[in-house]
């Protein structure tokens, strides 16, 4: 348990403080801006206000004791209250908490207005409840930057677990400590229960001691964390039959799309389910979650969910399922509803990728862009259109086996029969189990044939003309896959050549990688969103290798915020980067990857806020100032140019994987795709 907790309060570091800046930069960007009338400072029918401190409840009564939600309320009376105001936080990978937006009116005795913060943000509110704040820059200018402003701006934040009410103001905000305390002591007026109230500086600025108020109780970050068991990564809500497994069991258990998968750790990937719970922390970035937004899943963590006796006794029913940001609950359901809820859910109409089969010979990279996806798969036509970025990326040679190869391959061999049969059977249709075995055992097929001996005679000359003698990856690049509607992140598999290694030839590589077309979990995928199976193959890309130990950091970086999204919120490049090969998108546990916001201009003048630091270098960075340039200058590289293909709606992203090499530290570009919100 104490390993479990401790990788939970490092990985939790990251997702946690990217969501107090998502929420006050939402609250400081927000395009509403309603403009006020003559009642502007009235109060609502559904407001609550006490004038003087007679009128005040008794603590512990509830100021709040209508059924309908309250519009604002000026003091909170009970846990009840904060509760009836709160609001869903951006961030969904939190621990259990709940927030109320709130501001002090320095001009009106110190008046504090906590606010529905479903319906309003800070400047929002002001323009429609207060006189004279029509316009968001000076707003934004004067509540964060000057001293002599008239409001003060939080957030009441009541976290779960350690059952902390923690006062925040925005990571970004420029008040003094006794600013602060005088917002402390407000709010700590404004109660009328007893709580655990104590102040949060949700910044490495706002941490330092010359910030900090005198006289008033502080609580960090990694205190937070201590008494946090819950985390909500995609928040929703499924109905489902309940199956505990460890991870090496699910390997091999068949799970269906009616499985709600409770797993005592976090898998590298899993076929469509239901839903999936794992016992222990996610990262924001792990592929079960971005498979879970695409897929439209909920996804939770709760340590030891394994053993937890709501599952328990759950285990083998079917439950409706629902997963929010201060916890989860489980309803007793049935099989028919199950079928119900997912029948209404699944697309209606059939999704057929287009197919190119006019290539029949090798391409080279910078013979292709993002337009050659049905000619060689989505991976091969993203990283083409990367070699066409102005100036040149650092982005490895390359070529791509067009899908026409794997098509003639099936053909000639009359694998395709045999799989267009198989398909066809009722029992591969009706019965899952046979369905997972019948399709491990095709793959074996595939492995075992004789591919074209001309087309190994030309990748091999192809490789040894462009890139040379070592170790060279063979890349899974289908027409369903790193495309805008469908991320396909985890489901097919990669392969390397090693020159001179009898195991690893180039024959192993492209026969494996083909053969993952039929992976398990990318034909359930595929068969839910009614994707054709006919009309989907395999394209190679081929690029040299990036061994392990030549690997000074890997990282995976998103061109946007995604916890604060375009286009009102915070602009920031998002970074997980990690020393080495070790992966930062599924860490062993114990291991936490490097996390930092870097602001993008004109707000953000280099900026950055760190969240975690990794565990492997005892806290020193990864990634050194110069490193971050170099890598931001990419990224806003990347993003430009794949916005006028990918970004024809908001909010958009790039996903971006990179490495930073040996023996100089050289940065290269391993991969972009769009990032599924």
């Amino acid at each position: 348990m104490s390993t479990i907790l401790d990788t939970t309060r490092l990985r939790l570091a990251a997702t946690l403080l990217l969501a107090f800046l998502a929420a006050w930069f939402f609250a400081a960007c927000s395009d509403a801006s309603p403009e006020t009338d003559g009642d502007a400072d009235t109060a609502g029918e559904d407001d609550v206000e006490f004038e003087q401190e007679e009128d005040l409840p008794k603590d512990g009564v509830c100021v709040w004791q209508e059924d309908a939600r309250p519009e604002r309320l000026f003091r909170l009376g009970c846990p009840a209250d904060h509760e009836a105001l709160s609001g869903v936080p951006e961030s969904s990978a939190l621990p259990a908490n709940r927030s109320v937006l709130f501001l002090i009116d320095r001009r009106d005795g110190q008046k504090v207005h906590f606010f529905d913060s479903e319906r309003w943000r800070h400047f929002t509110y002001a323009a429609e409840k207060l006189s004279g704040f029509m316009d968001m820059g000076a707003f934004n200018a004067e509540m964060y930057y000057q001293p002599s402003r008239r409001l003060l701006l939080g957030t009441l934040v009541y976290y779960l677990g350690p059952d902390i009410y923690a006062v925040e103001i925005a990571p970004i905000d420029k008040a003094s400590p006794e600013m602060i305390e005088e917002l402390f002591r407000s709010v700590e007026s404004a109660l009328g229960f007893e709580a655990d109230l104590r102040y949060h500086p949700t910044s490495n600025a706002l941490e330092m001691e010359s910030r900090l108020p005198d006289g008033v109780a502080i609580v960090t970050t990694a205190e937070l964390y201590e008494g946090a068991t819950y985390q909500g990564m995609h928040l929703g809500e499924s109905v489902g039959q309940i199956r505990i497994l460890s991870l090496e069991a699910l390997e091999d258990e068949y799970i269906s799309r009616l499985d709600i998968v409770v797993v005592d750790r976090v898998p590298n990937d899993i076929a469509a389910v239901a839903g999936l719970v794992t016992g222990e922390f996610q990262t924001p970035l792990a592929h079960v979650n971005l498979l879970a937004e695409s897929r439209g899943t909920p996804n939770m963590a709760l340590i030891d969910a394994e053993s937890h006796p709501d599952f328990v006794a759950n285990e083998g029913k079917w439950v409706r399922l629902s997963v929010r940001a201060d916890g989860f609950s489980l309803q007793p359901s049935s099989y028919e509803d199950a079928l119900q809820f997912w029948d209404a859910r699944r697309p209606l109409e059939p999704q057929t990728p287009r197919l190119d089969l006019s290539f029949t010979e090798l391409i080279d990279i910078e013979d292709i862009d993002s337009s050659f996806t049905p000619a060689v798969g989505g991976k091969a036509a993203n990283f083409g259109e990367l070699k066409n970025i102005e100036p040149p990326l650092p982005v490895p040679d390359a070529f791509a086996i067009p899908v026409s190869a794997y098509v003639r391959f099936m053909q000639e061999t009359g694998l395709q029969d045999e799989i267009d049969a198989l398909r066809a059977e009722e029992r591969f249709r009706e019965d899952g189990l046979y369905r997972m075995q019948a399709l491990a055992d095709f793959r074996d097929k595939i492995r075992a044939a004789a591919p074209d001996p001309l087309l190994i005679e030309a990748i091999e000359d192809k490789i040894e003309a462009r890139l040379g003698s070592g170790p060279i990856r063979f890349r899974s690049s289908s027409n369903a896959e790193d495309l805008l509607e469908f991320n396909g992140a985890g489901l097919y598999d990669s392969v390397s050549y090693k020159p001179g290694d009898p195991e690893k030839t180039i024959p192993h590589a492209l026969l494996k990688v083909w053969a993952s077309l039929w992976n398990h979990a990318a034909f359930e995928e595929r068969e839910w969103a009614r994707v054709d199976h006919a009309a989907v193959a395999m394209g190679v890309l081929v690029h040299r290798s990036f061994p392990d130990e030549i690997e000074a950091a890997n990282g995976v970086a998103i061109t946007a915020n995604p916890f604060d999204p375009p286009p009102n919120g915070q602009a920031a490049y998002y970074v997980n980067v990690q020393v080495g090969a070790v992966s930062v998108a599924n860490p062993e546990p114990g291991v936490t990857p490097e996390c930092f916001l870097y602001y993008k201009p004109p707000a953000g003048q280099g900026e950055m806020t760190y969240f975690s630091r990794s565990s492997l270098t005892q806290s020193d960075p990864v990634l050194s100032f110069e490193e971050i340039r170099e890598l931001v200058q990419a990224l806003k590289a990347i993003h430009d140019h794949f916005a006028p293909i990918y970004g024809r709606t908001e909010p958009f992203a790039m996903d971006v994987e990179f490495k930073f090499e040996l023996p100089g530290r050289q940065l290269a570009v391993k991969q972009a795709r769009p990032y599924i919100w």
